[in-house]
């Protein structure tokens, strides 16, 4: 204690069943914990006295969205002046009871950047909370993951420009949300968790310039990523497309663009970690990206690669940059067809430097020629001495044993013509 109170900067009450919040003394706390409690109510400024006050946790708790009001928040006032909380940076709300926002929640928190909201059954965002979200002029990080929601209001992000973090996993969504295209300073966005079965040309990412980081994982419906579906991204550096069972197809200009001074050349963007394990992809484009040998990881694992003459460049120039920049990611890159390949090891097959070829115009794999050719081979030396065995006994009648059965016949068979020379 001292003379202003409490001389405390970090407060922790966490699962300590509190069911009410009414009022703070005065302290220097900067960081106050409320988490895992049982919290349904809080009084009209109950933070007034915590005017230092930088990140306030509420979450996992009993809010209702009618018990959460601007005033909650409020800071001292007076006729002669008006203070709010002024330092507030973050506010974590997620994992309450709230299905919608007051439009005026926010506007005692001026300094407010960051906002969670996660695991809070909204289903849908209102207008009200729309206009709270909007609101929010300073926010940078925005978590709205896991709320059931199947849509992202089209102007949501219009207002706060500067935001660069947003978090959309665990809902509900069928399409990259239009919403986006408003998000332009946005540096990192996930989607995992949601049922997009597709993202081809006229569902595509909108042009997201400032883009670093970028997450479609566990999408349980997502089937195809066709071409230019991330070609507005063009500052893209990190990439998770991972545990998507039915992903079977990603298009090799999937990330390139055509570049905006000279049209008839291509761009990439500057991928340096790229991971696409537990998928169920069979081809890699080798033009998917074009940096491959100066890139940090590559992991391709636990997919069903097809081990044919397409993929003949993994094996000569993708598995040697991982070799030599992240050797523990080697395991688990398997072949799987063609069926005489099943099962061995990608890596073993570019170590005793196997060549990969491809199935004939009928379909059939060359690699299966070489037994089907001894084989052949083994015949025609067979027939070979065994035709030349059968003309013979034809030609000279095996001595006779196979002629015509009469006494004469047989007679004859041993009965060599005297010649004029032959002297008796």
């Amino acid at each position: 204690l001292n003379t202003n109170g409490l001389d405390a900067k970090l407060v922790f009450l966490v699962s300590t069943g509190l069911k009410e919040i009414t009022h703070f003394p005065s302290m220097n706390v900067t960081w106050l914990d409320l988490s895992h409690n049982e919290i349904a109510t809080m009084k009209t400024g109950c933070f007034a006295n915590l005017t230092l006050l930088q990140v306030l946790d509420l979450s996992h708790n009993r809010l209702k969205s009618e018990s959460l009001n601007p005033d909650v928040f409020a800071g001292h006032y007076s006729t002669n002046e008006y203070m709010p909380l002024s330092k507030l940076r973050v506010l974590r709300l997620g994992a309450n009871d709230l299905h919608s926002l007051n439009p005026d929640l926010f506007e005692h928190l001026p300094a407010l950047e960051e906002l969670s909201l996660e695991l809070n059954p909204f289903k849908v965002i209102d207008q009200q909370s729309e206009i709270a979200i909007a609101s929010i002029e300073r926010l940078v990080s925005l978590d709205l993951s896991y709320m059931e929601l199947e849509d992202i209001p089209k102007y949501l992000f219009h207002t706060p420009r500067g935001l660069r973090y947003l978090n959309l996993t665990g809902n509900l969504l069928q399409e990259v949300p239009a919403a986006l295209s408003y998000a332009t300073a946005l540096a990192w966005l996930s989607l995992d968790e949601n049922p997009i079965s597709s993202i081809v040309v006229g569902t595509e990412f909108p042009s997201l310039k400032q883009l670093t980081f970028l997450s479609l994982s566990y999408m349980s419906q997502l089937k195809v990523i066709g071409r230019g579906a991330f070609s507005g991204l063009e500052s893209l550096q990190e990439v998770h497309i991972t545990n998507n069972p039915h992903l079977t197809y990603l298009h090799g200009h999937a990330f390139v663009r055509n570049d905006t001074d000279n049209p008839e050349r291509l761009d990439w963007p500057p991928v340096k970690r790229l991971y696409l394990h537990n998928n169920n992809i069979s081809y890699l484009d080798a033009q998917l990206l074009v940096q491959w040998d100066t890139m940090d990881v590559i992991d391709i694992r636990a997919n069903p690669w097809t081990c044919d003459c397409t993929n003949r460049w993994v094996l000569l120039s993708l598995l040697p940059i991982i070799e030599r920049t992240t050797p523990a990611i080697l395991n688990n890159i398997d072949c799987k067809s063609p069926s005489q390949m099943a099962g061995l090891s990608m890596v073993d097959l570019e170590h005793k430097q196997t060549h990969l070829r491809c199935p004939d115009e009928a379909g059939n794999n060359p690699s299966n020629d070489g037994a089907l050719l001894m084989g052949l081979l083994i015949g025609v030396l067979l027939a070979i001495p065994l035709t030349a065995a059968i003309w013979c006994v034809y030609k000279r009648g095996c001595f006779g044993l196979f002629g015509s059965g009469t006494p004469a016949a047989y007679s004859r068979a041993f009965y060599s013509r005297t010649t004029l020379n032959e002297e008796f």
